[in-house]
């Protein structure tokens, strides 16, 4: 009976441990989802969002891209974004996959900044993965 319950013991304190370390593991990844941070891009850089990031371009000029052509949801105008359209400042934008993203417009003179909730990914003009500049 007592190396039962010892055994009983150990086993409940294993599963404990887990499950902390899995409660550890999905509060932290929440903090991250819900993370404000707002990014610089300079030169053709780019940065994607994962799935239920929302983006606004605070100043500057970018354009939405897409690696499959279908747009960026713009929540502020109701509308999808095709790749290539100018993304208005100031609009709330919702990336529903990592396919889509927006793209420094070269045609600006202006800094990019960009505030990001949620997790993202920057790439250089050669779509080498970066750490973008963050304020």
């Amino acid at each position: 009976m007592k190396l039962s319950f010892k055994l009983t013991v150990g086993i409940v304190s294993i599963i404990t441990i887990a499950g902390l370390g899995t409660g550890v593991t999905a509060l932290l990844e929440i903090k991250k989802t819900n993370q404000i941070t707002n990014i610089e891009l300079v030169g053709e850089q780019s940065i994607y969002g994962m799935p239920g990031t929302q983006m606004l371009v605070r100043t500057g000029k970018t354009v939405a891209i897409s690696t499959d052509k279908e747009g960026v949801p713009d929540i502020t105008a109701g509308q999808d974004l095709l790749p290539g359209t100018p993304i208005p400042d100031n609009h709330l934008l919702l990336f529903p996959k990592i396919t889509r993203g927006l793209k420094a417009d070269l045609h600006t003179d202006n800094e990019i900044w960009i505030t990001v909730r949620g997790d993202y990914k920057v790439f250089d003009e050669n779509g080498k993965r970066i750490t973008p500049i963050i304020e």
